[in-house]
């Protein structure tokens, strides 16, 4: 996927912004910084963008003052003068002060009229010595080895600050219920799962009872309706780790978290529209098998459907069709039929030669290509070695149209038995219907036509038809 959408996504997603007006009065100073220039900038999923510049006086002070466009989140205060250090604060109140050096952001930080900051600033104080001993621990833990009798004393510590800082921050979630910063230590703050039901015998009657728990109340501690968390550190990855973490990794169980977490989304339109963004490219330009399904599924009900209000025509129409020239060729569909010529100029009916074998690699090259260069050679080996006795067998079609260059590549790199062939007259529609528009490009088709496989490594053809190949015996025995 990361080959052929690259062209529209930067027109699709590029046009998040936000506007919320308010007259600010804050005051930032920062001793050693006198005469100098800072930068204010947020952050949206993993990066950051400048939002303003901040100009220190002679004592140290910058303020931003009067009617301005800042959205709440977490802002960085960056210093382009000390290699961009920075310290965080939260922008979510109009009015405040704070007053640190540069010897130490965080631990000389004096803040006036803000809770959320303040909060903030009181927590990486207390979290700051626990995160040094537990680095210092984790070097340690990492030079032993399982059976040495530190190992457990020393995880033991590693698992006390961990439960020390999730005490604190509870704690704090239970004194200050509604801030934002509040908000982001929910978020960061791990779902409690409670005792799961047990059998008589005391064992678990779900076995994996904490991660269906988890899996089902992930997202009872975001606050949707909040913009502000897209604008931290913490929001993309948040929601990026269920899909890595709690969700199966087949294309219709990533469906239907993707829909899961989208309709939450709803609650703000620019939460809606992050997190449709963020989806639609983790899964646009993946290169796992299968999700290109997911990417089409995502255009058509959310994009090409209209919801996405932000798209431009234009980004639109490059997606429909693009979307058009995927669909045909999605795992599980019926691959398109074709007719190409082979070595002996004999014309060859792609649907004919599938018939006759239990499985067919379709491999599309060009002798010009580097990867085919390395990859072509390798499937012939690896037919020789063990494709060819599993009734696996090969059809290569060239892309090019040069008979000398063709007629060399097959035979330094095909096997004699491969059905080769190429599309000399340029008239077949393979092209346009396998969406080839790099080489080399590989398709697993069963006797029934199926699409069992696609844009697979070379190297990892065996050991996807000995899978196929027990799936087919497993099921043969539970007849």
């Amino acid at each position: 996927m990361k080959k052929y959408c690259t062209f529209f996504l930067l027109i699709l997603f590029t046009t998040l912004t936000f506007s919320q007006s308010n007259d600010f009065n804050i005051s930032v100073t920062v001793k050693g910084m006198e005469n100098q220039i800072g930068i204010l900038a947020f952050y949206l999923g993993e990066k950051r963008y400048v939002k303003d510049t901040l100009q220190f006086d002679a004592k140290g002070v910058a303020t931003l003052k009067g009617k301005k466009d800042i959205a709440a989140g977490v802002y960085l205060v960056a210093f382009p003068s000390m290699r961009f250090n920075s310290f965080d604060i939260i922008i979510n109140e109009t009015s405040f002060s704070i007053a640190t050096d540069t010897t130490d952001f965080i631990k000389n930080a004096v803040v006036k009229n803000s809770t959320e900051n303040k909060q903030m600033f009181d927590d990486m104080k207390y979290m700051m010595p626990l995160g040094i001993k537990n680095d210092s621990l984790q070097k340690k833990l990492k030079t032993l080895a399982k059976t040495d009798s530190s190992y457990k004393i020393i995880a033991a510590e590693i698992d006390g600050i961990s439960k020390k800082i999730t005490a604190h921050r509870k704690e704090m979630v239970k004194k200050h219920p509604t801030t934002f910063y509040t908000k982001l230590l929910k978020m960061m703050l791990e779902i409690d799962v409670p005792e799961g039901e047990r059998n008589k015998d005391g064992s678990l009657v779900d076995t994996f009872h904490n991660f269906h728990y988890t899996q089902q109340h992930y997202f009872d501690n975001i606050d949707f309706s909040d913009s502000g968390l897209i604008r931290s550190p913490v929001f993309q990855s948040k929601i990026l780790k269920y899909f890595d973490a709690y969700t199966f990794p087949q294309p219709d169980s990533i469906i239907q978290s993707i829909d899961k977490l989208i309709d939450k989304s709803r609650a703000n339109k620019e939460m809606f529209q992050f997190c449709l963004n963020e989806l639609f490219m983790k899964y646009a330009k993946s290169e796992i098998m299968g999700h290109d399904a997911i990417y089409v599924y995502m255009a058509d009900k959310y994009y090409l459907s209209g919801e996405a209000w932000w798209a431009t025509e234009k980004s639109l129409v490059e997606l429909r069709d693009r979307v058009e020239a995927v669909k045909p060729t999605l795992i599980g569909k019926i691959a398109p039929n074709f007719i190409v010529q082979d070595t002996f100029g004999r014309m060859q009916v792609f649907h004919d030669y599938v018939n006759k074998n239990k499985y067919t690699v379709l491999v599309f090259w060009n002798s010009d290509c580097g990867h085919c260069q390395k990859e072509i050679p390798l499937l012939k080996k690896i037919y020789t070695d063990s494709l060819q006795a599993l009734g696996v067998r090969v059809f290569a079609v060239s892309t090019e149209q040069t008979d000398s260059s063709f007629r060399a590549f097959v035979a330094k790199n095909c096997a004699d038995d491969w059905m080769t062939c190429a599309d000399m007259r340029g008239v077949s529609a393979f092209r346009k219907e396998y969406d080839v528009i790099a080489t080399p490009k590989v398709f697993i088709v069963d006797q029934k036509y199926k699409i069992v496989a696609k844009s697979m490594p070379v190297d990892n053809i065996v050991g996807f038809v000995n899978f196929l190949n027990s799936l087919e015996a497993r099921k043969k025995e539970e007849k």
